[in-house]
């Protein structure tokens, strides 16, 4: 059994036969560490596809923590111009954990 849903205009797939399965999301902004959360736009489930999304099942899951990613740096960078710009860019993320598989 596989589930493709979407986030934020992501996908994602999850397997349910897979043990303690967590997803680095989009950072979710009102969102605290251990509140539940249900994801409803199921694009696929098994063999079964959406016109766009299936309205007959949800995923619960909870959100294990928020975090930084790895940082990203950037350089520009002009010979014989003395000149030079460095950056850098830490996007944030939520960590999800799936509980459960909602048929309705």
């Amino acid at each position: 059994m596989s589930i493709i849903f979407e986030i934020k205009g992501k996908q994602y797939h999850y397997l349910p036969a897979k043990k303690d399965q967590t997803f680095h999301i989009d950072y979710q902004k009102d969102t605290k560490s251990g509140e539940k959360i249900v994801f409803d736009k199921i694009l696929k489930k098994d063999e079964e596809f959406g016109q766009p999304y299936l309205s007959n099942i949800k995923l619960a899951g909870e959100i294990i923590k928020h975090g930084l990613k790895k940082k990203i740096v950037g350089m520009k960078y002009k010979p014989k111009k003395r000149t030079k710009r460095k950056w850098g860019f830490r996007a944030q993320y939520t960590e999800v954990k799936i509980l459960a598989v909602e048929n309705s």
